[in-house]
């Protein structure tokens, strides 16, 4: 595995991914592996909410959405933190994909780890929570004040 730093977080990658260029402000990594197929995403977004009122907010989006099953949602510890965990599923008119998403929230800064692909396979687990406890965050990349978020530039 390699590296992925961006100065604010550190994490692994995994080999055999293709990085791809990411196409919003909020997502750090976007990794995609044609041959499983898998796309990893993680993201880190400026938050003022803490882990219940996101999950309230995710929970109602996905039963709002009757394309999207969700298959378990709760939290869990990783390392010595507090993640939210959701899982869900939806069908892109041939496969059935499965989508699960452990957020994190410290220093005002949202966390988003999210795994996507056509089957549903439990020896993912190890290869999951391998990529996330691997997590540094040096500083958090957003400070927000007053209603409006900016980048830190405190020494990394």
């Amino acid at each position: 595995m390699t590296m992925f730093t961006n100065g604010f977080s550190t994490l692994l990658m995994p080999e055999d991914f293709d990085q791809i260029q990411p196409k919003d402000e909020f997502t750090e990594l976007y990794l995609v592996n044609t041959k499983i197929p898998m796309s990893i995403k993680f993201m880190t977004t400026p938050t003022l909410s803490g882990l219940p009122e996101i999950m309230d907010g995710i929970e109602k989006n996905l039963e709002s959405n009757d394309r999207i099953d969700l298959i378990t949602s709760d939290f869990i510890p990783i390392n010595d933190n507090l993640y939210y965990m959701v899982v869900s599923s939806f069908s892109d008119g041939e496969n059935q994909i499965r989508r699960n998403e452990f957020l994190y929230v410290e220093d005002d800064n949202l966390y988003v780890f999210e795994f996507t692909y056509p089957y549903a396979d439990r020896e993912l687990d190890d290869f999951y929570l391998n990529i996330i406890r691997s997590l540094k965050i040096s500083v958090p990349k957003y400070i927000v004040e007053n209603g409006q978020y900016r980048i830190n530039h405190e020494e990394k």
